[in-house]
């Protein structure tokens, strides 16, 4: 209730697990297997959420799971299916190593810093440059801010370092609230991102075109997987060869380019004229686009297969 009185439409409720124990290393002998709850389990129910949309009528929520990354032999319980159900996966590093892992191989979305104390290791641009690349996003909570000036202090100079390094690119402001009192209206977070460092488009980016962003890359992690191959056009097995036949729309636009290849003595008035030529002349076109078929030896392609 508290996000949507300030004015925000989409609220994300977070599962935080301290650590992904897996009882399977020497370290983690004896220790039971962290349990992770199902997103349905800490999302509002039906009915919660339909008494709430009588009076905004565009809240929406997602769910988000956050781990603490104490120890980097458990970072392969990511990948389980039901950490992937959460719409939004974010991970907490402890140390340098942990942080060089979710910037350069995680498959996350956002990289959470306990900024309210001292990070303990450094802040290194690559690293970030490399994160951000990647479409991973870095989060700064403003609550613990509003509970004790040296944290407060921490929370500014951290953030001032992460926002100079990156230069106000890939950042977030979440709450991280517990209490509605801990809320803040969106032009208050934007203030508090100007006080971090942010210009005022950076400020405000952060709680609206970031936060979809970060969104968009929860979407592609579950569901865009994209294969690239590169072959040589003649071993290509005779069921594939259908991937060489143009269509008729493709030949048109490519007939300036065939025309190159099969006469390199043809001036550029010639092959001009040769777009505006009639449908007589299109079945030499077919022929020269046949040929290459029929003898693959003579022309070789690369093959884009997504």
């Amino acid at each position: 209730m508290g996000q949507m009185r300030v004015g925000f439409e989409r609220v994300a409720i977070n599962n935080v697990v301290k650590g992904l124990q897996s009882g399977k290393t020497k370290k983690q002998a004896g220790k039971p297997q962290s349990v992770i709850k199902p997103p349905s389990n800490i999302l509002l129910n039906e009915a919660t959420m339909q008494a709430l949309q009588t009076k905004q009528p565009k809240l929406q929520q997602v769910s988000r799971f956050t781990t603490v990354l104490d120890d980097f032999s458990n970072t392969h319980r990511l990948s389980t299916p039901e950490v992937q159900a959460y719409d939004i996966i974010a991970v907490q590093p402890t140390d340098e190593k942990t942080f060089q892992l979710a910037c350069s191989t995680l498959d996350v979305d956002i990289i959470c810093l306990n900024f309210s104390e001292q990070l303990g290791f450094s802040l290194k641009r690559p690293l970030i440059k490399l994160a951000i690349k990647r479409g991973i996003h870095f989060e700064i909570l403003y609550s613990p801010a509003l509970k004790d000036n040296s944290v407060k202090r921490n929370i500014i100079s951290n953030s001032m370092s992460l926002i100079n390094i990156s230069r106000g690119k890939g950042v977030i402001i979440s709450s991280g609230a517990q209490k509605p009192i801990e809320l803040r209206s969106p032009w208050d977070v934007i203030n508090l991102g100007k006080v971090f460092g942010l210009s005022q488009l950076q400020a405000k980016d952060s709680i609206s075109r970031n936060c979809r962003a970060v969104l968009k890359h929860g979407e592609a992690r579950k569901t865009c997987k994209t294969v690239i191959s590169v072959a040589d056009a003649s071993k290509l097995k005779p069921d594939e060869e259908w991937i060489l036949h143009p269509s008729r729309t493709d030949m048109m636009h490519g007939k300036r380019t065939a025309a190159a290849q099969h006469d390199d003595q043809t001036s550029e008035e010639e092959e001009d004229s040769g777009n505006d030529e009639s449908d007589a002349s299109e079945p030499d076109s077919e022929k020269e686009m046949n040929d290459s078929v029929v003898h693959p030896e003579n022309k070789k392609i690369k093959l884009d297969i997504s």
